[in-house]
């Protein structure tokens, strides 16, 4: 009699080894990794250099200036400075009491003193709104800022012989004496000879950013810094690992599963950098520094990165497409042959979009032109391939 199979294989079956269910969820595992692992080093790398490198902070910050909304709201703050030192109405009545101290004269120099002080304050404000959004002031600004970055610099390494500090609130300030210098000195260029009370080293903290907790956080951004070099090599090996140890058949799969979590990833970023960006705007509502100013210079730092993250987002969902497409020729290749003028056309028209669009990264630019020439080709290879040779004709 002969043996049963009913609890046996079937003949002609492939039975997979016992270790593959273990393969692929290790497989998928590392991919995942992979993916948190290439938008934690798109995070380190510009929060490293932005921390560690003064000349890349000064670029970032330094057309910050070049903002109404900052210089309204920084020239404003030396106006308050520059006016506070100069009490016009009292030096007026204190001028004309030396001269006469008749009860007319008296009562003159209360009626003008205010009409010339506020004739003066505008004055004031007219002469450092010009100063604010001058060539000079700007290479001001890119000074203080400078200092204030190796100030910053001096907080990440310990430094002791700093000659200031990071508030602990998290602020980061520049000084406004070297601009206060600058205004003074355009004021009594225009006859304003009140401005010479002002003293030379007026000026107060401008804050540039308010980051709570950055003090606190500084000793994290020097450990990114320092590990920033090795997530590429990180991510590239994970993924790598998770391709390699896939089973026989699903490598692409894994390759599709490190490009959504690629995309995951680098999309709960950006909205996380909206959620910071929008907190600091927030914060801004209750302290010296505008909501539009903060929101400016809040957007001159995030914005970079969150555009990186973006170009990561679009390139991983390109990245899944090509995947997926190459895994199941069949689901798509009979209707792109019926169509192949069209799919053409169309991705041309894609790469001509993404070429000549304004606002778009480079990266986006790039991932997606290539992707679109690589289809066009494609295309065009199957399609010849399919073509049929005619036949000989019969002698």
């Amino acid at each position: 009699m002969a043996p049963s199979t009913r609890y046996g294989t079937l003949p002609g079956t492939v039975v997979p080894p016992p270790w593959d269910p273990w393969r692929r969820i290790s497989s998928a595992v590392l991919a995942v990794l992979a993916g948190l692992a290439l938008v934690a080093a798109v995070i380190a790398g510009y929060a490293g250099s932005l921390v560690s490198n003064t000349d890349r902070y000064v670029a970032t910050i330094g057309p910050v200036i070049q903002d109404q909304a900052v210089q309204d709201d920084l020239s404003g703050q030396i106006s308050d400075q520059i006016t506070s030192r100069m009490d016009i109405s009292s030096s007026i009545q204190d001028a004309v009491a030396e001269r006469s101290d008749t009860r007319a004269a008296q009562g003159l120099a209360s009626v003008l003193g205010p009409r010339i002080a506020e004739r003066t304050n505008t004055l004031v404000e007219q002469t450092v709104s010009k100063a604010v959004a001058s060539q000079a002031f700007a290479a001001i600004w890119t000074d203080a800022n400078r200092a204030a970055h190796q100030v910053l610099v001096r907080a990440v390494e310990d430094d002791p012989g700093g000659i200031a500090s990071i508030a602990e609130n998290g602020n980061v300030s520049i000084s406004t004496t070297a601009m206060i210098a600058e205004a003074k000195s355009r004021l009594l260029a225009q006859g304003v000879g009140v401005a010479s009370a002002i003293p030379d080293d007026a000026g107060q903290d401008y804050t540039v950013f308010s980051a709570p907790g950055l003090a606190s956080a500084i000793s994290a951004l020097d450990a990114l810094g320092r590990v920033a070099a090795l997530l590429p090599w990180a991510a590239f090996l994970l993924a790598a690992g998770a391709v390699l140890l896939a089973p026989a058949g699903r490598r692409l799969r894994s390759g599709i599963i490190f490009s959504l979590s690629s995309a995951g990833a680098a999309l709960a970023a950006v909205l996380a950098i909206r959620v910071i960006e929008q907190g600091i705007v927030n914060a801004a509502g209750g302290s010296a520094v505008s909501p539009e100013a903060a929101a400016a210079v809040s957007n001159a730092f995030l914005g970079p990165l969150s555009g990186a993250l973006r170009s990561v987002l679009v390139l991983a969902l390109l990245a899944v497409g090509v995947l997926y497409a190459a895994g199941h020729p069949s689901r798509w290749s009979g209707w792109a042959m019926r169509h192949l003028r069209i799919c053409q056309a169309c991705a041309a028209a894609l790469t001509v979009l993404v070429l000549f669009l304004p606002g778009i990264a480079a990266g986006i630019v790039l991932g997606v032109a290539a992707v679109m020439v690589a289809a066009i080709i494609v295309l065009e290879v199957m399609a010849r391939t399919q073509q049929t040779p005619a036949s000989p004709a019969a002698a």
